[in-house]
């Protein structure tokens, strides 16, 4: 069964970019040759979920960085401009259990904030992958937004790079155990 899993970059005062949605402080750990694990971690991915936030600054990158691989965007919206790269939904519960039933590979939940923490309220979050960048950026768009249930992890993985960039890997303890 497919894990749906939240890969986000965090600043180290836990915000995923700035209030006007920039992420050029990201930039900070950008060093040749290394991808901090993206490509792995993108192969073993078949569906990505994103909010129409994020959606609207990448779809501005030029090629669309997804390609293979089912795209979609929450949103409320009903007046989006139709996008061959992503299909648009307003339940992103629903599909994601359907894709968790029928997909192959992981379910990257990309973000945004608000997609994470609806997605974490209803415990369909499976894992959580966090890059935590040495910054502190003060002010933002915070990872995760208060109140926030509690929820148990469990460290998969931590690993610290000469960069600073500290990435760990954490599974949500579900129904009060680790399954």
């Amino acid at each position: 069964m497919s894990n749906v899993i939240l890969y986000i970059a965090t600043s180290l005062d836990g915000y995923i970019a700035k209030m006007d949605h920039d992420i050029s402080w990201l930039s900070n750990v950008e060093v040749k040759g290394e991808d901090y694990g993206y490509q792995d971690f993108l192969d073993g991915v078949s569906a990505v979920i994103m909010g129409n936030t994020s959606f609207q600054v990448i779809k501005d990158f030029g090629d669309w960085p997804y390609k293979n691989k089912q795209c979609f965007v929450a949103s409320h919206s009903p007046d989006i401009t139709p996008n061959d790269n992503v299909t648009f939904i307003t339940d992103p519960a629903s599909t994601i259990k359907e894709l968790k039933a029928n997909s192959e590979g992981n379910i990257w939940l990309l973000g945004g904030a608000n997609l994470a923490d609806s997605l974490l309220r209803l415990d369909l979050v499976d894992e959580l992958i966090l890059s935590t960048v040495p910054i502190l950026l003060g002010n933002g768009i915070r990872l995760f937004n208060a109140p926030q249930p509690e929820l148990g992890v469990t460290v998969l993985s931590s690993q610290s790079y000469p960069s600073g960039l500290i990435q760990t890997h954490y599974k949500i303890i579900k129904n009060g155990h680790n399954s």
